[in-house]
């Protein structure tokens, strides 16, 4: 259900979205797509307020260039911020819910906004002419202009060297391998990892010169394949973690290398597959039982 309230102060009602991206890399890269868009079409200033947690203990400029968009900005959330900008939620005792309906003419919450996007609400209206607050950790806008989706990122030029450096060795049939573990049920019960080394085994039938490149979040899983395939496997020797600077960079330059890859066989529930199979525009098949 939507949250209404008037402001205070007319002065205070302009074009302005202020927006938290939620969750992941991979969940906050494409909500952030969404309300770029949104506030361009909108003519709207946007504001993303940026925050550290523990699926994703790392700064934004640690991860990317800042956007080259005038009317879009990018601040690292400060004390003040937890207390006036924050999601309301139980955590912080609903605090900022407070402050938010007294500066804002209406807010979204990620809850809300995945249901929204299957009522396929109308974002644009609802932020047109007003100062509204979102968060989200899903895609929730269909450009109506021309937009290539993720075009807006620009990883640091130290990732970007890195990425490069690692792609050099991959060939024109090299494909992209994610599986998804850790804290996602769904992707460890409907995309087991048996299915990845029998299509593995099947793409090396259909050809013998196919290498792969494995980002997974599982170090049991890494060396299973690994131990089978051999020097076929490029991969990260880095463990996942969500809980260092290293760790999410580390994250972004394996987003980056899948998307480098010829396809990508990917978990089913998985942002990150998708994203990557997005970034470079190529085919994404989750692998799920049947």
């Amino acid at each position: 259900m939507l949250s209404f309230s008037i402001p205070k102060q007319p002065h205070m009602r302009k074009n302005e979205i202020w927006f938290v991206p939620v969750g992941g890399l991979a969940n906050r890269m494409r909500a952030i797509d969404s309300a770029v868009a949104l506030s361009l079409e909108t003519h709207s200033k946007l504001r993303i307020i940026w925050f550290k947690d523990h699926g994703l203990n790392c700064r934004f400029d640690q991860l990317f260039d800042p956007f080259d968009i005038p009317t879009v900005s990018v601040t690292e959330a400060s004390w003040s911020d937890l207390l006036l900008y924050d999601r309301p939620r139980r955590k912080n005792f609903f605090i900022p819910r407070l402050p938010q309906e007294w500066l804002f003419d209406s807010r979204i919450y990620e809850v809300q906004a995945k249901k929204l996007v299957q009522e396929h609400f109308d974002f644009h209206n609802w932020a047109k002419g007003k100062k509204v607050y979102m968060a989200s950790f899903v895609s929730f806008y269909s450009p109506r202009i021309e937009w290539k989706i993720y075009s807006i990122f620009k990883p640091q030029p130290n990732l970007i060297r890195e990425i490069d450096a690692r792609r050099s060795g991959f060939g024109p049939n090299t494909i992209g391998i994610h599986i998804r573990r850790t804290d996602n049920v769904i992707s460890i019960a409907q995309s087991p990892t048996h299915l990845f080394i029998e299509r593995m085994e099947d793409e090396l039938k259909k050809n013998c010169d196919t290498t792969f490149y494995l980002a997974t979040d599982s170090e049991e899983d890494k060396k299973r394949i690994i131990d089978q395939f051999g020097d076929r496997v490029f991969f990260s020797t880095q463990k996942a973690d969500r809980n260092s600077v290293e760790g999410i960079q580390e994250a972004l330059i394996e987003l980056y290398l899948l998307s480098h890859t010829r396809q990508v066989l990917g978990s089913v529930y998985s942002s990150f597959s998708e994203a990557a199979a997005q970034i470079g525009n190529i085919p994404c098949t989750a692998l799920q039982k049947t």
